[in-house]
């Protein structure tokens, strides 16, 4: 089957706009926006189709505490040149679990690749500002305060299930602050309190 050129209408849908709910301030580079990964596959999705497009994705690399990731991305039925791309994440430490370093990674090199496909390109091209009004910033002192995700173990035994300003919550009365990721897995925990977040 010939594939389909990429039209004008659909390089404008791919390089359009996101809310300013899809982007966020940077873990721990806090002078870099992040755009959501949900976002990117939505973007796609709507474009390209459910199911039309995919990414071919190998180790690269493996250490001890990270693993890289290439991927290749394909579309089914337009003319894309595979775009091959690499992600990388931790894999160890107590705050992380080696399937979400793999599956970071992967998140990682979609977004990179998606930066061919122009999405999100405002935010690539320094457009959009994590410390402007509209990305939702951590507002915490820069003391007394651990940064790191918490453990499944302290999420079911010492976590009360409030969210606090900033990504942070308290384990053994020691303020923590997490990742975006983490946060919104916490808002799904049986332990989530929402109506008691400040």
């Amino acid at each position: 089957m010939e594939k389909k050129v990429i039209t004008e209408e659909m390089r404008a849908k791919l390089r359009s706009s996101f809310p300013d709910e899809a982007y966020s301030q940077h873990p721990t580079k806090t002078f870099l926006t992040t755009l959501k990964a949900m976002y990117i596959t939505e973007r796609l999705n709507d474009v390209l189709g459910i199911g039309r497009w995919f990414l071919k994705t190998e180790v690269a690399e493996r250490t001890s505490d990270y693993i890289t990731i290439k991927g290749v991305f394909y579309s089914l039925d337009y003319d894309i040149a595979p775009i091959e791309q690499y992600g990388g994440h931790v894999t160890t430490g107590k705050n992380t679990e080696i399937a979400d370093g793999y599956k970071s990674a992967i998140t990682d090199c979609t977004s990179k690749i998606a930066s061919y496909l122009e999405i999100g390109i405002d935010m690539f091209k320094g457009k959009i500002n994590p410390n402007s009004h509209k990305i939702k910033t951590q507002e915490i002192p820069q003391t007394n305060f651990e940064a790191r995700d918490i453990t499944i173990k302290e999420v079911n035994d010492k976590w009360n299930g409030k969210i606090y300003s900033g990504n942070s919550v308290f384990i053994d009365n020691v303020k923590i602050v997490v990742s975006n990721e983490q946060i919104e897995k916490l808002k799904n925990h049986d332990n989530y309190k929402p109506d008691e977040k400040k």
